[in-house]
Protein backbone atom coordinates (compact mmCIF):
# COMPACT_ATOMS: atom_id res chain seq x y z
CA UNK A 1 0.00 0.00 0.00
CA UNK A 2 1.15 3.32 -0.99
CA UNK A 3 2.43 5.59 1.65
CA UNK A 4 1.35 8.61 0.09
CA UNK A 5 -2.45 6.98 0.17
CA UNK A 6 -1.75 6.15 4.05
CA UNK A 7 -1.04 9.74 4.72
CA UNK A 8 -4.02 10.88 2.95
CA UNK A 9 -5.81 8.92 4.75
CA UNK A 10 -4.42 9.68 8.23
CA UNK A 11 -4.99 13.52 7.01
CA UNK A 12 -8.91 12.46 6.01
CA UNK A 13 -9.77 10.71 9.72
CA UNK A 14 -7.96 14.04 11.77
CA UNK A 15 -10.43 16.11 9.11
CA UNK A 16 -13.10 14.13 10.07
CA UNK A 17 -12.95 14.20 13.56
CA UNK A 18 -12.28 18.08 13.58
CA UNK A 19 -15.32 18.67 11.72
CA UNK A 20 -13.67 19.54 8.41
CA UNK A 21 -15.63 17.52 6.46
CA UNK A 22 -15.12 19.16 3.48
CA UNK A 23 -11.41 18.59 3.94
CA UNK A 24 -11.99 15.12 4.84
CA UNK A 25 -13.72 14.25 1.68
CA UNK A 26 -10.87 15.53 -0.30
CA UNK A 27 -8.49 13.65 1.39
CA UNK A 28 -9.89 10.44 1.70
CA UNK A 29 -10.78 10.61 -2.09
CA UNK A 30 -7.56 10.80 -2.96
CA UNK A 31 -6.57 8.27 -0.36
CA UNK A 32 -9.19 5.43 -1.80
CA UNK A 33 -8.08 6.96 -5.64
CA UNK A 34 -4.14 5.99 -4.78
CA UNK A 35 -5.26 2.24 -3.32
CA UNK A 36 -8.26 1.22 -4.06
CA UNK A 37 -8.35 -1.69 -2.25
CA UNK A 38 -7.08 0.21 0.69
CA UNK A 39 -10.53 -0.88 3.08
CA UNK A 40 -10.35 1.62 6.30
CA UNK A 41 -10.00 4.38 3.54
CA UNK A 42 -12.91 3.90 1.62
CA UNK A 43 -15.09 2.89 4.76
CA UNK A 44 -13.74 6.54 6.43
CA UNK A 45 -14.73 7.71 2.78
CA UNK A 46 -17.96 6.09 2.68
CA UNK A 47 -18.51 7.46 6.66
CA UNK A 48 -17.76 11.21 5.20
CA UNK A 49 -19.89 10.90 2.09
CA UNK A 50 -23.04 9.57 3.88
CA UNK A 51 -22.26 13.01 6.84
CA UNK A 52 -21.96 14.57 3.84
CA UNK A 53 -25.59 14.01 3.06
CA UNK A 54 -24.77 11.44 0.29
CA UNK A 55 -25.78 7.94 1.16
CA UNK A 56 -26.29 6.25 -2.20
CA UNK A 57 -22.95 7.39 -3.33
CA UNK A 58 -21.29 5.93 0.09
CA UNK A 59 -23.11 2.84 -0.55
CA UNK A 60 -21.97 2.72 -4.60
CA UNK A 61 -18.32 2.91 -2.89
CA UNK A 62 -18.98 0.33 -0.48
CA UNK A 63 -20.32 -1.98 -2.70
CA UNK A 64 -17.51 -1.44 -4.79
CA UNK A 65 -15.27 -2.34 -2.29
CA UNK A 66 -16.18 -5.60 -0.96
CA UNK A 67 -14.86 -7.64 -3.75
CA UNK A 68 -11.49 -6.17 -3.36
CA UNK A 69 -11.38 -6.50 0.71
CA UNK A 70 -8.27 -8.14 1.81
CA UNK A 71 -9.61 -10.24 4.17
CA UNK A 72 -13.34 -11.70 5.19
CA UNK A 73 -12.70 -9.39 8.44
CA UNK A 74 -12.60 -6.25 5.96
CA UNK A 75 -15.00 -7.23 3.87
CA UNK A 76 -17.49 -7.74 6.95
CA UNK A 77 -16.49 -4.46 7.97
CA UNK A 78 -17.54 -3.02 4.61
CA UNK A 79 -20.33 -4.76 5.12
CA UNK A 80 -21.56 -3.41 8.46
CA UNK A 81 -20.69 0.12 7.34
CA UNK A 82 -22.88 -0.45 4.22
CA UNK A 83 -25.74 -1.67 6.42
CA UNK A 84 -25.54 2.14 8.68
CA UNK A 85 -25.15 3.69 5.55
CA UNK A 86 -28.18 2.40 3.72
CA UNK A 87 -30.26 2.64 7.46
CA UNK A 88 -29.19 6.28 7.20
CA UNK A 89 -30.32 6.42 3.32
CA UNK A 90 -33.57 5.01 4.61
CA UNK A 91 -32.95 1.75 2.31
CA UNK A 92 -34.16 -0.23 5.20
CA UNK A 93 -34.57 -3.93 3.24
CA UNK A 94 -30.83 -3.72 1.82
CA UNK A 95 -29.47 -2.48 5.33
CA UNK A 96 -31.41 -5.53 6.96
CA UNK A 97 -29.18 -7.47 3.78
CA UNK A 98 -25.82 -6.00 4.44
CA UNK A 99 -26.55 -6.79 8.63
CA UNK A 100 -26.95 -9.98 7.60
CA UNK A 101 -23.76 -10.46 5.34
CA UNK A 102 -21.23 -8.56 8.12
CA UNK A 103 -22.88 -10.83 11.40
CA UNK A 104 -21.77 -14.26 9.08
CA UNK A 105 -17.98 -13.50 9.96
CA UNK A 106 -16.56 -14.06 13.43
CA UNK A 107 -16.13 -10.80 15.41
CA UNK A 108 -18.83 -9.19 13.66
CA UNK A 109 -22.18 -10.90 14.78
CA UNK A 110 -22.93 -8.16 17.86
CA UNK A 111 -22.34 -5.02 15.77
CA UNK A 112 -24.47 -6.61 12.94
CA UNK A 113 -27.60 -7.48 15.47
CA UNK A 114 -27.08 -4.17 16.46
CA UNK A 115 -27.36 -3.17 13.65
CA UNK A 116 -29.94 -5.39 12.64
CA UNK A 117 -31.82 -3.88 15.84
CA UNK A 118 -31.66 -0.27 14.09
CA UNK A 119 -33.48 -1.48 11.08
CA UNK A 120 -36.42 -3.42 12.82
CA UNK A 121 -36.89 -0.50 14.87
CA UNK A 122 -36.96 1.87 11.47
CA UNK A 123 -39.48 -1.17 9.65
CA UNK A 124 -41.64 -0.61 13.43
CA UNK A 125 -40.71 -4.51 13.49
CA UNK A 126 -40.22 -3.97 17.11
CA UNK A 127 -40.42 -7.64 18.49
CA UNK A 128 -37.54 -8.94 16.29
CA UNK A 129 -35.76 -5.29 17.30
CA UNK A 130 -35.82 -6.76 20.61
CA UNK A 131 -34.30 -10.06 19.92
CA UNK A 132 -31.30 -8.27 18.18
CA UNK A 133 -30.78 -5.74 21.00
CA UNK A 134 -30.67 -9.07 23.67
CA UNK A 135 -28.55 -11.03 21.16
CA UNK A 136 -25.98 -7.87 20.87
CA UNK A 137 -25.83 -7.49 24.51
CA UNK A 138 -25.07 -11.37 25.09
CA UNK A 139 -22.82 -11.49 22.49
CA UNK A 140 -20.69 -8.34 23.74
CA UNK A 141 -20.94 -9.78 27.23
CA UNK A 142 -19.87 -13.28 26.63
CA UNK A 143 -16.98 -11.40 24.69
CA UNK A 144 -16.19 -9.24 27.62
CA UNK A 145 -15.86 -12.01 29.94
CA UNK A 146 -14.01 -13.85 27.48
CA UNK A 147 -11.24 -11.38 27.84
CA UNK A 148 -11.08 -11.02 31.34
CA UNK A 149 -11.02 -14.76 31.38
Amino acid sequence: MSQVARRYHERGLKALATGDLEGALEALRSAVELAPAFGSARIAYAIALARYGDAPRAATLLRGGIPRASSPVAAAAMWATLGDVLTVGGDFFAAEEAFREAGRVPGYEARAAAGLARVYARLQRFPEMSTQLRLAAKISGDAERAGRG
